[in-house]
């Protein structure tokens, strides 16, 4: 519970991507103190689990999100 403290108030430096679609679904990757893995991908879109994030894939490095994230972006925007 304590390592969620380090996710409070740097989020611009943990940040590897955000993208946001139609408005009001956000697909976000940045590093966490967290998790089992160092970055995540989660979702948050009106349409699933009530609004609430999902977290849909952890990485190792920066460069395996950036690629993860720009993997769900498309899969939001396109369906597949």
């Amino acid at each position: 519970m304590f390592d969620l403290f380090g996710n409070l108030g740097n989020y611009e430096e943990r940040k590897v991507d955000n993208t946001v679609i139609d408005g009001n679904t956000v697909i976000n990757t940045c590093r966490v103190s967290d998790g089992k893995q160092p970055y995540e991908t989660g979702i948050e879109c009106p349409k699933y689990n009530n609004g609430k994030w999902v977290i849909v894939e952890a990485y190792d490095t920066k460069e395996e999100a950036q690629i993860g994230h720009n993997k769900w972006a498309g899969i939001i925007v396109t369906g597949k």
